[in-house]
C-alpha cells in the first residue's frame, strides 16, 4: 500500500494527483454545507424566524471557530509531515503533543465561553 501511494505521486500527472486528492475535500466541504443548509430549514419550520435569527447570529462564530481548528489541524500536519521528511521522530512526536495541547485548551476555552 506504502510502494504503491509512493509511485502514484512519483509517476502521475500533477492535475490527475490533484483532482484525485482533492475530491474528498471537496465532498467534505459540499457535505458540510448541506448540513448547514438542512439544519436551517429544520429550524425555520420547528422554530421560526427567530429560529433562523438565531442560526445568522451564530453562523459567523461556527466558522470562526471551525477556521481555528482547521488552521490548527493543517498547520500541525504539515510541521509533523516536514519532521517524518527529515526523519525528525522526536521532533515529529513533541509536535503532535504541542498540537493534542493546543486543540484540547482552546477546546476547553471554547466551552467555557459558550456556556
Amino acid at each position: 500500500m506504502h510502494d504503491e501511494r509512493q509511485q502514484m505521486l512519483a509517476n502521475e500527472r500533477i492535475g490527475k494527483l490533484l483532482w484525485k486528492l482533492s475530491l474528498p475535500a471537496g465532498i467534505g466541504m459540499f457535505v458540510m454545507a448541506l448540513y448547514n443548509v438542512v439544519d436551517t430549514i429544520f429550524i425555520g419550520q420547528v422554530v421560526g424566524p427567530l429560529g433562523i435569527a438565531g442560526l445568522t447570529i451564530v453562523f459567523p462564530i461556527q466558522i470562526l471557530v471551525m477556521g481555528i481548528g482547521m488552521m490548527i489541524g493543517i498547520g500541525g500536519a504539515s510541521l509533523i509531515s516536514r519532521s517524518l521528511g527529515a526523519r525528525d521522530f522526536e521532533k515529529a512526536e513533541r509536535t503532535l503533543g504541542n498540537v493534542i495541547l493546543l486543540a484540547v485548551i482552546l477546546g476547553v476555552l471554547i466551552a467555557i465561553v459558550g456556556l
